[in-house]
């Protein structure tokens, strides 16, 4: 909190003295939006659903500097977020940008592995955005764009964990960690530091990036330190990232290869309250219809963890495995398709986990009855085929129909 508020300190400052011209002479473009989302329905239990968000968006752009807020208001949970709050400066063909933000790795359209900048937050479940389930962080951004390559190089001060749901539709806590005294390792100092870089090049029809990041497993581990009563301390895994990303077109297909090197701090494999290194891997074949710009993707993901510990029940990789098996993987099928001129949008996105046979299915209609007001239909559906236990399994009675409208200002 101290952290955001200081970046927001900062735009605070910072905007006016743009808004006078105190440095340039040439007059800065200014965007202001405002955004409106109302919406109610029903899960599979009966219990109701209503969502009410509010949004504003504040930008200040000029050729040599730029600063952006976006805020959000929760109404249904009383909830204040800010989605981004950041100032850059640019200097030739460099940018330098600090502050609050997310900033994506990767070339796949459905789901990413070399991701790393930002965590996840799964406080909704699974949504049908993938910038939507990330939480932003504080960083600063120095990246360069030239006419067949760009590079990158990011630092965070400290570092921003998935967001543990701890109640609610979607809790993610084990029941035996239920009663649990669970003491939360300080991520926000300078020692939980993390910086990485990305380099892309263009070689005719084909992008390829490398790229390398020195930071956190972004769940925790843990250790208990007392078994009567149970208490634990989580602890966070500092590994190294070597990563290539890739995208080939061949229009109107591209095919998008993602895969990378976990190298953790716990190289040998030996400690059980640390994750073990890894690889993942990601390949996506996506299609775009030059006409009508209906869009279908299918990808495979996965990974494999090294020195795997079938014998310790409390090892964090064992206990993050399924059906205690070293690797895991997952098919994801993404469909939109636009009628009546892109009035009328229909989507659905299909998750399968392969070992555990779970599943999650987000389908949906969107129609802009104007260019700043539309209606929509949402629908969510966990569950598997078996009996295995899974997050999508126990997330079963969370499948809900959504009615809503969202209005741009």
């Amino acid at each position: 909190m101290k952290r955001m508020l200081l970046v927001l300190l900062t735009c605070l400052l910072l905007m006016p003295l743009f808004g006078f011209d105190l440095f340039f002479e040439e007059e800065p473009s200014r965007i202001t939006s405002f955004t409106a989302e109302a919406a109610g329905g029903l899960y599979r239990d009966e219990q109701f659903l209503a969502r009410t968000t509010l949004s504003l968006s504040l930008e200040q752009n000029h050729q040599r500097y730029g600063a952006i807020a976006h805020l959000a208001y929760d109404a249904s949970t009383n909830r204040l977020e800010a989605g981004e709050l950041s100032v850059s400066l640019l200097v030739g063909n460099l940018t330098v940008k600090g502050g609050l933000f997310t900033h994506p790795w990767g070339s796949a359209f459905t789901a990413h592995v070399v991701d790393v900048l930002s965590s996840r937050d799964l406080t909704d479940g699974f949504v049908d955005d993938l910038e939507a389930m990330k939480r932003p962080s504080a960083m600063v951004l120095l990246s360069s764009y030239g006419k067949n390559s760009s590079w990158d190089l990011a630092f965070k001060p400290g570092f921003q964990s998935s967001h543990l749901v701890t109640e609610g539709r979607y809790n993610l806590t084990p029941a035996s960690f239920a009663s649990a005294v669970i003491t939360q390792q300080d991520t926000t100092s300078l020692s939980s530091w993390e910086a990485g870089g990305r380099y892309r090049t263009a070689l005719g029809k084909l992008d390829v990036g490398l790229l390398y990041f020195n930071g956190h497993h972004p769940e925790p581990g843990f250790s208990i330190t007392s078994f009567a009563p149970l208490a634990v301390d989580l602890v966070y895994t500092r590994h190294q990232l070597f990563g290539l990303e890739s995208s080939l077109l061949f229009d109107p297909f591209t095919l998008a290869l993602e895969g990378g090197f976990f190298l953790s701090e716990d190289a040998e494999g030996t400690d059980g309250s640390l994750y073990n290194s890894r690889f993942a891997y990601l390949a996506e074949l996506s299609y775009t219809h030059p006409e009508s710009s209906a869009f279908l993707a299918l990808a495979y993901q996965g990974r494999y963890v090294l020195d795997f510990n079938t014998t310790n029940p409390v090892d964090v990789d064992y206990l993050a495995s399924f059906n205690g098996k070293a690797y895991e993987n997952t098919l994801l099928l993404v469909v939109e398709y636009p009628f009546l001129q892109q009035r009328l949008t229909t989507r659905a996105a299909l998750t399968y986990h392969i070992e555990s046979e779970g599943y999650a299915l987000l389908a949906g209609l969107s129609y802009a009855l104007q260019d700043n007001l539309t209606v929509f239909l949402k629908t969510t559906m966990y569950g598997a085929l078996g009996n295995k236990s899974s997050i999508y399994a126990s997330w079963d009675d969370n499948d809900s129909v959504v009615v809503g409208m969202k209005a741009w200002f």
